[in-house]
């Protein structure tokens, strides 16, 4: 993942456009 920290957070609030890109299935 582009940002490090606590799972839930991270796919319930991503930080980073890239991150939620990631989780979405849209990176790359």
């Amino acid at each position: 993942l582009v940002e490090f920290g606590d799972t839930t957070e991270i796919f319930t609030n991503p930080k980073q456009k890239e991150t939620e890109d990631y989780i979405t299935g849209r990176f790359g």
